[in-house]
């Protein structure tokens, strides 16, 4: 299975790296590069993007703020070139966090953590389902 990225980053050299590595890695589908949030974020929604590659530091918006102000429903693996934020964007329920420049190794191991993540989610989703179709039965009877 594929799974739709995109990466949000206002530096066109930082996108241009996560895209190479993004559009390399057997298990994405590179959905596109923003350097502008706000179309990144309508891109989220139009696509049904399964993880964003964040930037933390944005010249229009910060992460923490677009987080904030709008509800990313993708996983998301946040990234700066300052460790200080890894703290507080695990707070905010990123599912990771990478330091820039992104080595290849990390980033992979980071797309395979995420991706655990998404799987797990869908899985105990499809539990819930299951169990509330089945208590639905089972009240008809």
């Amino acid at each position: 299975m594929k799974y739709k990225a995109i990466v949000i980053d206002d530096s066109t050299i930082q996108c241009l790296a996560t895209s190479v590595l993004v559009k390399n890695h057997p298990q994405l589908e590179f959905a596109g590069c923003y350097n502008d949030p706000y179309e990144g974020i309508k891109t989220i929604y139009d696509n049904k993007i399964d993880i964003v590659f964040l930037d933390v530091l944005m010249e229009k918006v910060d992460a923490f703020e677009l987080m904030d102000n709008v509800e990313i429903n993708s996983a998301i693996i946040l990234n700066s070139t300052w460790s200080r934020f890894a703290v507080k964007a695990f707070e905010y329920g990123v599912n990771d966090f990478l330091i820039k420049p992104l080595p290849k190794a990390k980033f992979y191991k980071s797309v395979e953590k995420v991706i655990q993540q998404i799987e797990s989610k869908k899985a105990f989703e499809k539990k819930i389902e299951t169990y509330f179709f089945s208590e639905t039965l089972s009240n008809l009877t």
